[in-house]
């Protein structure tokens, strides 16, 4: 299972300021609260794929995972917010095709990465609102060999519930990290450029 991978290049202290805020007292709530609940519903589809791993495979664990990231992620909102101020100048089409090309890629990734399972655990530390439509919720993943890793989830609520927007992995935000890179492959190569990447990337998952 090789999650460690994601822990690299870019921190982002003002997200992990306010989750670490998430534990102090008075700001912790119920970890049954709507999102937490959205989070550790998806962290029990990811440790049901790691146990199957095996038998699955990587095309197994794809069509395992894809339902659970499309109803915990904010597909849409996360390729818009990754693109910046770019995504306006994209035409109608351009922003579909983003979206679908990202999806693929965010369910590639998960299914390449929760390989396999080896007494691995996720446990909530806590929960609690950002704002009246912003949530965050920190977790902690612990490795068969002892070691630690911690997620902090930033959760938005729209008309469809509690979604995932972005995940702070050990200080590392996995939504600035593609941020940088996006932004700099539309900037210099455009847009068919980057959705090439991207299916690149998703293609690299599967092999």
């Amino acid at each position: 299972m090789n999650i460690d991978r994601t822990v690299t290049l870019l921190r982002l202290p003002l997200i992990v300021t306010l989750f670490f805020a998430l534990a102090a007292p008075g700001v912790t709530v119920e970890i049954e609260s709507a999102p937490a609940a959205v989070v550790e519903r998806f962290q029990q589809e990811l440790i049901s794929a790691m146990k199957a791993a095996e038998q699955l495979g990587y095309r197994g664990r794809y069509a395992r995972l894809a339902p659970a990231v499309r109803r915990s992620h904010d597909i849409a909102a996360i390729s818009r917010i990754s693109v910046g101020s770019y995504w306006d100048g994209l035409q109608p089409a351009q922003q579909a095709k983003l979206v679908k090309t990202f999806a693929r890629l965010s369910i590639s990734t998960y299914a390449e990465r929760f390989d396999g399972y080896s007494g691995e655990r996720f446990e909530t530390q806590s929960s609690g609102d950002l704002s009246a439509d912003v949530a965050g919720v920190r977790s902690l993943f612990t490795k068969s060999d002892g070691g630690e890793i911690q997620f902090d989830y930033l959760l938005r609520n729209d008309e469809r519930g509690w979604r995932i927007v972005n995940i702070v992995i050990d200080g590392v935000s996995d939504l600035a990290l593609k941020r940088a890179e996006y932004a700099e492959i539309l900037s210099r190569d455009g847009f068919d450029a980057l959705i090439a990447a991207l299916e690149e990337k998703t293609a690299a998952n599967a092999r």
